[in-house]
């Protein structure tokens, strides 16, 4: 049996709506062995909040089996003061950090949802004092750098936008935290005991997904829901493995495949 990391939104469910056949999906993966992880970049919510809504669609599993990038960020920012633009509802997953309004060692850039809470998180005046910790010698981190996610409002612009301006008017490169950064992977793959060439990603994105997953050493199954289009092979330079209608497909693939 393989070890399956699996994108969330987008592959899972498009604003709170579960795509048809991916709870199913879900649980015939579990019922023939398959060891399952709930990869997300999803950074507006606490990882028992994403649970519990993912459960409340039809799907089964435990809070400790999803990976969020705001966990990552308070494991990998522990010790450091760290002004944080972050929703609040992420702040609980930030358990331990020293959150300040100044004289940070690092800033940090978190996420946005359909809200109008980013209005107030990504203001002018929150991303002036970003820009000033950072003159001052802070570190530029960032939960991801997601350029937009899909909707069923349609595509909105995401976080990356104010993380590659503040890289632009600092100079300084953000690190990322989730995904497609290695470590996000890497860590995935050590919660579940696995090895890169044994396991398989399942996304939507083939920029933030798959290509990063393949450079990586996994498998890769694109699915043609969330953010997938038409042209998005077109100019990649890796080739998933399988692309798929939906995941509600792949379980009946994985067993035809062996």
């Amino acid at each position: 049996m393989a070890c399956i990391l699996l994108d969330v939104d987008g592959v899972l469910h498009v604003s709170g709506v579960a795509i048809p056949g991916a709870s199913g999906a879900v649980a015939e993966l579990r019922s023939v062995g398959h060891a399952l992880r709930f990869v997300t970049n999803n950074s507006t919510r606490p990882r028992a909040q994403l649970a519990q809504e993912l459960r409340d669609m039809g799907f089964e599993l435990e809070d400790d089996e999803i990976q969020t990038t705001a966990r990552t960020a308070a494991r990998e920012l522990a010790g450091k003061r760290v002004f944080a633009l972050v929703m609040a509802g992420v702040v609980p997953d930030l358990e331990g950090l020293d959150l300040v309004g100044e004289g940070a060692h690092a800033v940090l850039i978190g996420g946005c949802d359909e809200t109008l809470e980013p209005n107030q998180v990504f203001s002018y005046m929150n991303l002036a004092r970003a820009f000033a910790e950072i003159q001052m010698g802070a570190e530029l981190y960032c939960l991801h750098k997601n350029r937009w996610w899909q909707t069923s409002r349609g595509p909105l612009l995401d976080a990356g936008a104010f993380v590659a301006g503040l890289e632009y008017t600092t100079g300084v490169e953000a690190t990322v935290l989730g995904k497609p950064s290695p470590a996000y992977f890497a860590s995935a793959l050590d919660a579940l005991g696995a090895e890169p060439e044994l396991t398989w990603l399942v996304g939507d994105d083939a920029e933030a997904d798959i290509r990063p997953a393949q450079l990586f050493g996994m498998r890769t199954a694109l699915v043609r829901t969330g953010k997938f289009r038409p042209d998005t092979l077109e100019g990649l330079d890796v080739t998933p493995d399988v692309v798929l209608s939906s995941i509600a497909d792949l379980p009946g693939w994985l067993e035809r495949s062996g």
